[in-house]
């Protein structure tokens, strides 16, 4: 029986300081909470793997949180365990998201050594009055020199995000981020749009009217700025935010957005199996009293803070939303395979109106975003959900 494909995600929640946009669960804590942390996290893959044998492992992705902050023995320990109890592709892609402000060469020396193949940095800008504004840790220089550590030790895929949408930030500005950034040539960019979300320093700036975004005609002018240089830097846009070299796509976000079952380790981590939505214990007390070695079919839920049972219309939904962030759209005959029925006996009427404006092309079977399109498709994808 040929084995499914499967991607990983591990949490590391602890980061020095919370950036001023951030709502992700992430924390400041000691080396004793971390190290038993560490033990539970990998007592959680151990026991879980058990649940999981008919999977092969495509992708593992260590994410935060800062996994730069933590000592870099406790990343070797999660890799070896992974391997140790899951059925890991030779060509596995490994990811770890990393700060530059804590990611000395020798960490970066020993992630190579563990067989990680792929560093993410948050630079989010390259200029350092905006990365105070972020209340980052890191300045511009604090990156290139970890970019030059990570060339001189023989990492081959480095991705750099980049945020637009910065409290002050001017097109100018923006321009000289992401010119520095593409000079460096990495083999692949994240480009997201600041989002305010609740429990940040940001929305309650907003909510006094204290936080001085660009507009929306400079982003505009951001975003057109942003297709620009990607092309003349020969880079290739495959999803509404990620572009990367030809042979660079990122594996890992690639499955999120096609349909690939994951299982995430880890305070608050996420997993989707077998239709099914998993979201882990959110508590870090409750997380750390967990044993593990007891987890079983009968009292596996008491492990989640949530599960949702994917009703046909939700998987519908998600299909569609998130195929929709790929540049190449979805196709009409996955679609058919997938849910055996027609993607227009779902979508006929909401469809037509933005085929009509040509912000949704139809070609080739498939479905997708024009140029324009692409620009304006949270708005767009928020009006076709079922």
């Amino acid at each position: 029986m040929e084995k499914k494909i499967l991607e990983i995600y591990v949490h590391i929640p602890f980061c020095e300081r919370k950036c001023h946009y951030c709502d992700f669960l992430s924390f400041p804590a000691n080396d004793d909470t971390i190290n038993l942390y560490i033990k539970n996290l990998l007592s959680e893959i151990k026991e879980k793997s058990k649940f999981l044998t008919d999977y092969i492992v495509a992708s593992i992705y260590i994410g935060g949180g800062t996994p730069s902050s933590i000592d870099f023995i406790h990343i070797g320990n999660i890799i070896s365990t992974i391997y140790k109890f899951f059925n890991v592709s030779e060509a596995c892609e490994i990811t770890i998201e990393a700060n530059p402000h804590s990611s000395i060469y020798d960490k970066l020396k020993s992630y190579y050594e563990f067989g990680i193949n792929r560093i993410s940095f948050g630079v989010q800008s390259a200029n350092d009055n905006e990365l105070q504004i972020l209340n980052r840790l890191h300045n511009f220089n604090d990156f290139l020199l970890c970019f030059d550590n990570c060339i001189h030790i023989g990492f081959k895929n480095i991705n750099v995000d980049i945020m637009k949408g910065i409290p002050l930030q001017t097109i100018d500005s923006y321009k000289n981020t992401l010119k520095k950034i593409l000079k460096l040539n990495p083999k692949h960019l994240s480009i997201y749009d600041l989002i305010v979300e609740e429990n940040t320093l940001f929305f309650n700036l907003k909510k006094e009217n204290k936080l001085i975004l660009p507009s929306e005609e400079e982003m505009e002018k951001i975003d057109n700025l942003t297709l620009e240089l990607i092309s003349y830097y020969n880079y290739k846009q495959y999803e509404i935010s990620n572009y990367c070299k030809n042979g660079f796509i990122c594996l890992h976000n690639l499955g999120y957005w096609s349909d690939i079952e994951y299982i995430g380790f880890g305070l608050n981590a996420a997993s989707y199996l077998k239709n099914v939505r998993y979201k882990n214990i959110s508590d870090l007390n409750t997380y750390l009293s967990m044993d593990f070695k007891i987890l079983n079919s009968t009292n596996k839920n008491s492990y989640f803070d949530e599960i949702n049972y994917l009703t046909k219309y939700e998987l519908i939904n998600e299909y569609f939303f998130l195929g929709m962030r790929k540049v190449n759209g979805i196709s009409e005959t996955e679609f058919f395979n997938k849910f055996n029925d027609t993607f227009l006996n779902f979508y006929s009427e909401k469809i037509k109106k933005y085929l009509d404006r040509k912000l949704i092309i139809h070609q080739n079977n498939r479905y997708l975003f024009s140029k324009r399109g692409m620009q304006i498709s949270n708005q767009i994808l928020s009006d076709l959900l079922l």
